[in-house]
């Protein structure tokens, strides 16, 4: 089994290319309002003037774009990591090497000791700044490293791995990092549309089914962590990011990362705990379960 994705991608495409009817149906069955258009400024008043974000899988794709685009505040302090030091950090490191609030920090979201490990590193960084409180959880981290796998064919091992990294990683994460969840953080988990129910009884992709299936699970899990942390006063919300051009989305993509990640962080600055347990798109727009 390709384990070269892991975290990250692999190189097939999540969505054969037919006249884009991935993006054509998630807009019909969604509604049309974005809560983006709202007069809710950004960054609401749970997050710090300072905020601090923590992103899984920042690497390449989806999550170093994130580090890119946050980067270029300087009000930003970034933990960024990676499955393992010795990937090709080349990206990562140089935005790391021109702004000092730039972390990279190991984790494994597949192995619960890497995100012990890991949880340590961030409390004993953020015990060195003064700093208790992340403002941003982005569980971005995930594979589909099966993507041939279909209902009929598929395998005990290739579901046990979408299921480990996509959604016990995400649940762990923010088990270990709870001391540091606190009023006004947000928790994002990072969905697909395909692990929407709405949208996949009317497609007609049969293709990877085990990613299928832990994405709706990682939305089950988002509702659930929602109302676990209601109280604390914590936002958990999950987001598809569309159809992008990264290695996961492949040749027939749509949507370029850097509008997709601009509308997510939208999206990040303006979500509270009256969205919480919420599933939305990367324009704002709510989308079915």
């Amino acid at each position: 089994m390709e384990k070269e994705g892991l975290q990250g991608a692999d190189t097939t495409p999540l969505l054969e290319h037919k006249s884009n009817k991935y993006l054509t149906l998630s807009i019909q069955k969604s509604p049309q309002t974005s809560f983006l258009k709202s007069k809710v400024p950004p960054f609401y008043e749970g997050a710090s003037k300072m905020p601090l974000w923590v992103i899984t899988g920042a690497n390449r794709g989806l999550g170093l774009e994130f580090v890119t685009q946050l980067s270029t505040n300087p009000s930003n302090t970034i933990i960024a990591t990676t499955r393992t030091l010795t990937s090709d950090l080349t990206s990562l490191r140089a935005l790391e090497s021109k702004n000092s609030k730039v972390h990279i920090l190991e984790c494994d979201t597949g192995s619960e000791s890497s995100i012990y490990s890991f949880a340590k590193q961030v409390t004993e960084l953020l015990n060195a700044s003064s700093e208790t409180k992340i403002d941003f959880l982005l569980n971005n981290a995930g594979i589909n490293s099966v993507s041939q796998e279909k209902a009929l064919s598929m395998t005990a091992e290739g579901l046990n791995d979408q299921m480990r990294i996509n959604v016990l990683g995400p649940a762990k994460i923010v088990e270990n990092l709870l001391p540091h969840l606190k009023e006004g953080s947000v928790v994002m988990n990072m969905t697909s549309g395909i692990g929407s129910l709405a949208y996949s009884s009317e497609s007609e992709m049969t293709k990877c089914t085990t990613y299928c299936i832990s994405k709706v699970a990682l939305n089950m899990l988002t509702v659930h962590q929602a109302k676990e942390l209601r109280e604390r006063g914590v936002t958990v919300f999950c987001m598809d990011p569309g159809w992008v051009k990264t290695r996961m989305g492949g040749e027939g993509a749509v949507l370029e990362k850097e509008v997709s990640i601009k509308g997510m962080l939208e999206v990040l600055g303006r979500v509270g705990v009256d969205k919480s347990g919420r599933f939305y798109e990367w324009n704002g727009v709510e989308k079915a379960w």
